[in-house]
């Protein structure tokens, strides 16, 4: 074979049209309105459980009104909001970006994968603070004879069991926002 021959197929090879299937734009959108969505009803369940965390814990201080309940309500209310702040904080780039190109909505996916990754840090940390301080405080209770043995491992078994449960949550959050940011490295790395 010649190098004109070589150059002639090598052309022809080129100017072929390969069909390429790509989402069409109603899908895209439709998409993109059910991710809007699925922000919007995360927000609107952490708002929820938020109030119902302060509801309770000022019931439980109405309803047992001693200097440690109204300190116990206070931490609840002011880390409930700590953790609000953070949210919206950690989420705001997903509310401004709206309608982009192909590569800003890659960036801004990349950006939601670190936000992600950030809030399971963050839940992370947090568990062990509540943790911390819910079985620093049962403890002390406990040692003041305020709770009963049987209350206290009860109280104790449930804050582990409940503390772990969050955890693995983190954990899977946290190992599949990952996942979703090696998968779109790699499809930005593909040619």
């Amino acid at each position: 074979m010649n190098t004109e021959d070589e150059l002639n197929d090598w052309r022809t090879t080129w100017q072929t049209h390969v069909h390429v299937a790509s989402p069409s734009s109603c899908e895209v959108r439709r998409a993109a309105l059910k991710q809007q969505r699925n922000l919007r009803a995360t927000h609107i369940m952490e708002l929820v459980t938020g109030a119902i965390l302060l509801l309770m814990s000022a019931a439980v201080a109405w309803r047992m009104r001693s200097a440690e309940m109204f300190l116990w309500a206070a931490f609840v209310w002011l880390t409930s909001l700590a953790a609000s702040a953070f949210s919206i904080w950690n989420w705001d780039i997903l509310w401004k970006h709206d309608v982009k190109s192909v590569a800003e909505f890659s960036h801004v996916y990349e950006k939601r994968c670190l936000a992600k990754i950030n809030a399971a840090r963050f839940g992370k940390a947090f568990t062990v603070v509540q943790t911390s301080i819910s079985g620093l405080w049962l403890s002390w209770d406990w040692y003041r004879s305020a709770l009963s043995s049987a209350r206290f491992g009860g109280a104790m078994l449930f804050l582990l069991m409940f503390s772990a449960g969050f955890w693995v949550f983190f954990s899977r959050y946290r190992r599949s926002a990952l996942q979703e940011l090696r998968r779109l490295q790699a499809s930005q790395d593909a040619p």
